[in-house]
């Protein structure tokens, strides 16, 4: 990734720190977004002292004005944008006739408008640039339903959808893919106890929960030429998870 500028959303924590670390390390300048100011600025902080480009922006990327912000600082520090990684999230979870109104409309915007807001601003810098990648962080959620992550498995499910969009609107020079994470090891699991994390783990054939590290090489991976001829998909990261029947 020599000489490519990439934006990773959501990027202070878990799989989208992993990713900033991973395309940093392949070359890359990377633009860390997330609204915890402290721990973005480490992960930069992590990536400079390793040789590597970054800057921080703190942004909201459920609102326009901020995604044009990230993209506008972008551009004035590296004067281009080759990738995109729409990996923030926020989510509430409960059955639909328990779940807040307002839980509904944050899960969406956080998980689901990002990416079209993502695309909205970054596609036409992109093209200036000559085209790019756009990868979007999905779920195994994104492809079968868990009880009680009612908006979750909404917001992840119209994720793949608007990826296959996108790479048919903004094709040959934009390629757009998904990853789709199946259990992760991220901050998210703070406070979960061993047994269940054993018990996760035993659920796969790879025997073990996934580490961010595992969804990073996968956006690496979709970021590059080497995947010059894939777009409109998605690559699954769930250690087996999907392929059990009972």
């Amino acid at each position: 990734l020599t000489n490519k500028v990439a934006i990773v959303t959501g990027a202070a924590s878990g799989i989208g720190e992993a990713t900033a670390r991973l395309l940093a390390a392949e070359g890359a300048s990377v633009c860390v977004v997330d609204l915890d100011s402290e721990a973005g600025k480490e992960v930069v902080r992590g990536i400079q002292s390793d040789g590597g480009q970054a800057l921080f922006v703190r942004a909201d990327v459920g609102k326009g004005s901020q995604v044009k912000r990230v993209i506008e600082r972008t551009l004035k520090t590296w004067g281009r944008l080759d990738i995109l990684h729409n990996n923030a999230y926020w989510s509430r979870n409960a059955s639909a006739t328990e779940l807040d109104e307002k839980a509904w409309d944050r899960t969406l915007e956080v998980t689901l408008k990002s990416v079209y807001l993502g695309a909205k601003y970054a596609v036409p810098a992109m093209r200036e640039s000559g085209g790019g990648a756009i990868v979007n962080t999905g779920s195994v959620h994104s492809l079968v339903g868990f009880a009680g992550f009612t908006a979750y498995d909404a917001a992840k499910g119209g994720v793949l959808a608007i990826t296959r969009t996108m790479a048919i609107d903004f094709g040959p020079d934009i390629r757009v893919n998904a990853v789709l994470p199946g259990a992760i090891l991220t901050p998210a699991w703070d406070g979960t106890s061993k047994k269940l994390r054993n018990r996760c783990a035993d659920m796969v054939p790879a025997k073990r929960l996934g580490a961010p590290e595992d969804v990073a090489r996968a956006v690496l991976f979709l970021s590059s030429d080497e995947a010059s001829y894939i777009t409109g998909t998605s690559l699954t990261v769930d250690g087996g998870m999907l392929a059990r029947t009972e």
